[in-house]
C-alpha cells in the first residue's frame, strides 16, 4: 500500500518535467492520512490568454483511494468538468471498487500537515440553477428540513436573502442556524460561482464542513452557477 507523506507544503513539483501545483493553504483541519491512494493533479496553465487545467492521472488505480492536488489559482469552470469525468471513472471502471473515496488535498496551517477533504458524495449541478429553484421544484423532498441557501461569488457571500463578509460567515451561518431551526434540521445549499477560485472554493467547503452544530446536513447537491444565467 502506498501512504502519502504528511509535510507541509505550499507547491508540489512533478517528476522532471517540473510542473507545479500550487494546492490551498487553509486554517482548518482535515484527515492527515490516506493509505492505499493514488494522485491526481491538475495544473495551472495559460494559453491564449485563457486559464485552463491540465490534467494528469495516468497513474491513478481505481482500486485506490483518489487525492486530488488542484491548483488553488483555477476557477471552477475549469476544474469542475474534469473532476465530474474523474469521479465518474472512479465510481464506473470494471475495476472499481467500493469503499474507496474522493479527496481534495490542501496545506492546513494548524497542524502544518498535509490535509484531505472527502467530497465523492457531493453532485455537481452546472445547469446554472440555483438551490432555492430546485427545492421549489422539489418541494416534497424539503419540506422537513430548515433550508438555507448559501451563494458563493468572488466579492460576496449571500446566506438567504442576507449579505455577510467572507471573514463573519461562519459567526453568521452558526447564528441563523440556532435562531431559525423552529425544531427542523438544518438543511445547507451550497451554490458557487463558477469564476469563484478553488482556493476559495476550498475555503468555504472546509469551513462549511467544520461547523458544529448539532444535526445539521449538507446537501450532497452542490450548484456551479453562471452569474448571468441566473
Amino acid at each position: 500500500m502506498k501512504k502519502i507523506l504528511l509535510l507541509f507544503v505550499s507547491f508540489v513539483m512533478l517528476g522532471c518535467a517540473k510542473k507545479e501545483v500550487k494546492i490551498p493553504t487553509l486554517a482548518e483541519k482535515g484527515i492527515h492520512e490516506v493509505q492505499n491512494n493514488s494522485l491526481v493533479w491538475l495544473f495551472f496553465e495559460v494559453q491564449n490568454n485563457d486559464t485552463i487545467a491540465l490534467v494528469n492521472r495516468k497513474n491513478t488505480i481505481s482500486t485506490t483511494h483518489w487525492i486530488y492536488n488542484i491548483d488553488k489559482r483555477l476557477p471552477l469552470k475549469t476544474i469542475i468538468p474534469s473532476i465530474i469525468t474523474l469521479k465518474y471513472k472512479h465510481a464506473n471502471s470494471m475495476h472499481s471498487e467500493k469503499g474507496m473515496h474522493d479527496y481534495f488535498s490542501y496545506s492546513d496551517t494548524i497542524s502544518k500537515k498535509l490535509s484531505f477533504l472527502e467530497f465523492d458524495g457531493v453532485n455537481y449541478k452546472t445547469d446554472s440553477l440555483l438551490s432555492k429553484n430546485f427545492i421549489k421544484k422539489n418541494s416534497a423532498d424539503y419540506i422537513n428540513y430548515n433550508n438555507i441557501n448559501l451563494i458563493f461569488n468572488k466579492n460576496s457571500i449571500w446566506i438567504d436573502e442576507v449579505k455577510t463578509e467572507k471573514y463573519h460567515f461562519k459567526d453568521a451561518l452558526i447564528s441563523l442556524i440556532e435562531l431559525s431551526s423552529d425544531g427542523k434540521e438544518p438543511m445547507l445549499h451550497l451554490n458557487f460561482n463558477q469564476n469563484l477560485l478553488y482556493q476559495d472554493y476550498l475555503f468555504y467547503r472546509t469551513m462549511i464542513h467544520a461547523i458544529d452544530v448539532k444535526n445539521i446536513l449538507i446537501n450532497q447537491n452542490e450548484f456551479i452557477f453562471n452569474e448571468n444565467k441566473v
